[in-house]
């Protein structure tokens, strides 16, 4: 900035905040001056798209007055993240389903989601209060958006439900929409939205019980093992809560995969064991909250929701058989 009789006092301010009057917050950094030339060095990187004002009074008593405006010009980022995949997978989801979950390709910037990610009824009309959008829910690499069902909608009793009513409809057709304007961490916008679309069946409200499930232990060493659960499981916590362990608890050696409608599991092992035995975290949970400790909307009248007090369970086989003879 240049210009004869400079104020002794400067500042740099967001022009949005000139209202605060006396209670200005100036922008951090170093004012250097120079004659009639004064130049301000920001401590942090000025957001772009952002307009400021340069500020200025003689002292203290007196108020601060505006001198000028500058702004920041847009950074001009390529779009190039995309929408990888919409979870669940699955064509039907329960009345009471309590999550979708979004992956994206590039890493995400916290904090734009709001708005960006809604469920729209039949009718591609938005469907107010049926997504909790605050606070956003990331995994540790900020590339997949958890995006919950209001969940005071799904238990019955609670006021949210008298009132509002369960947020999803048996019979219907539902679809989640991203836009484009959700940026990654570099700030740029997706370079596509994504949308699935989902038809509403019956509500689920009992344990996940690993007992019902089809499990096939395989026959020789090398073998696969597949499990195919009795309803579709939440595609995260099926990779964090099944793990293929020795006699002893160690992991057995190997490579899992699980299908789009998360419900087959196969783990393809990598060396030789005889002993093997599944273990399950008793927090993996359904589409629609319940876990094996527990129902998500549990009916106290009923013994049959009853929980369980344990941490994991194993499922266990006979010893496998070695072809080459060695164990």
């Amino acid at each position: 900035m240049r210009g004869p009789g400079l104020p002794d006092a400067l500042a740099l301010v967001p022009v949005g905040a000139l209202g605060l009057g006396a209670n200005l917050v100036t922008t951090a950094g170093t004012w250097e001056r120079s004659g009639d030339v004064a130049r301000f060095t920001p401590r942090f990187a000025a957001v772009p798209g952002t307009g400021y004002a340069v500020v200025g009074r003689r002292d203290e008593q007196e108020g601060w007055r505006e001198l000028t405006r500058v702004s920041v010009p847009e950074a001009e980022l390529a779009p190039r993240t995309v929408v990888e995949t919409i979870d669940p997978g699955t064509e039907w989801v329960p009345a009471n389903l309590l999550r979708f979950s979004v992956t994206f390709s590039s890493v995400m910037e916290e904090g734009s989601a709001t708005g960006h990610v809604q469920l729209l009824d039949e009718a591609g009309a938005v469907m107010p209060g049926t997504l909790l959008e605050t606070p956003e829910l990331w995994d540790r690499r900020r590339r997949r958006l958890t995006v919950l069902v209001e969940p005071g909608r799904i238990k019955r009793g609670l006021q949210p439900h008298v009132q509002a009513g369960a947020p999803l409809r048996e019979g219907s057709t539902i679809t989640l929409v991203v836009d484009p304007g959700l940026r990654d961490a570099e700030g740029a916008p997706l370079l596509a939205g994504g949308r699935r679309t989902y038809r509403v069946g019956a509500p689920v409200r009992s344990r996940v019980d690993p007992t019902r499930w089809d499990v096939q232990w395989p026959e020789e060493q090398l073998d696969p093992l597949v499990v195919r659960f009795d309803r579709p499981l939440d595609r995260a916590l099926v990779q964090r809560c099944l793990r293929v362990v020795d006699r002893r608890g160690h992991p057995v050696p190997g490579h899992a995969s699980l299908d789009p409608d998360a419900r087959v599991w196969v783990f393809m092992p990598t060396a030789r064991s005889g002993d093997w035995r599944l273990r399950i975290d008793a927090r993996l949970e359904d589409l629609a909250g319940n876990s094996v400790r527990r129902v998500f909307d549990r009916d106290l009248r009923r013994s049959a929701d009853d929980g369980i007090d344990a941490a994991e369970i194993f499922l266990t086989a006979a010893a496998i058989k070695d072809p080459s003879g060695s164990g």
